[in-house]
């Protein structure tokens, strides 16, 4: 895919891999759509994409309100007309043992890091179906490939989302649109700093790595697309 003058949507965009993406695709040329529930970060990320000449706006929003994401799609469609891409980035994570996991945890994880990501998608990949063209990329984890238990819930709808992805690139190819999923191992995150894992952040990647391996699914070519990805931690050798 041509980036220039795509248009991208980018949950969870306010710092960490969200906002490294946005970066990265500003810089390729695309109209950026910023998402997260944080002003001040939001506006910090916009503000640098546009200090050094790209094209973007933010949208403050919970995704687990189906009215936000009306107002995510409403506001898109009428600042740029379509929408190219949608990375869905936006995540939770709480640390606790396995039986000592709450109701309250269990639904703030699943309303944010899979039922938000169905709905939303479910606006764009009827809108992409539509151009009869598009790309949507599911940002799993590979915590979804083997399930930590002090972390079970995040593991669970991570995996959860793998589904969710199978499922709409079968709705998708059939109309020019692709969907990826991508795992990334340990990434230097404020989420995953709060979760405090015992390994060396040195061994850890950094979000602009995993911007770049989303930037290599966009920019292959039209006959071809990579179903998963797993960016690996080349000094880590434990899922």
């Amino acid at each position: 895919m041509n980036l220039k003058d795509k248009t991208a949507i980018i949950t969870g965009s306010g710092r960490g891999i969200g906002r490294d993406t946005g970066l990265a695709l500003a810089k390729e040329g695309c109209k950026v759509v910023l998402v997260s529930r944080t002003v001040g970060e939001l506006d910090k990320t916009r503000k640098e994409i546009i200090d050094s000449g790209g094209n973007a706006i933010s949208i403050v929003a919970d995704l687990t309100k189906k009215k936000d994401i009306e107002k995510i799609i409403k506001r898109t469609l009428t600042e740029y007309r379509r929408i190219d891409i949608l990375i869905n980035n936006a995540a939770v994570l709480f640390s606790s043992p396995f039986q000592e996991v709450t109701e309250e945890q269990w639904d703030i994880t699943m309303d944010t890091n899979l039922k938000a990501v169905f709905f939303l998608s479910q606006k764009v990949l009827e809108i992409m179906k539509n151009q009869k063209s598009g790309y949507i990329i599911n940002v799993s984890s590979t915590a979804a490939l083997c399930v930590p238990p002090s972390i079970a819930v995040y593991g669970i709808s991570k995996l959860g989302l793998v589904g969710l992805s199978q499922a709409m690139y079968e709705i998708g190819k059939e109309y020019g649109v692709k969907v990826s999923v991508i795992y990334p191992g340990m990434t230097d995150t404020q989420m995953l700093r709060g979760f405090n894992p015992p390994v060396d952040p040195e061994k850890w990647m950094a979000p602009g790595d995993i911007s770049g391996c989303i930037l290599f699914l966009l920019k292959q070519g039209s006959r071809i697309v990579v179903k998963e990805l797993i960016p690996w931690a080349a000094r880590y050798d434990k899922i």
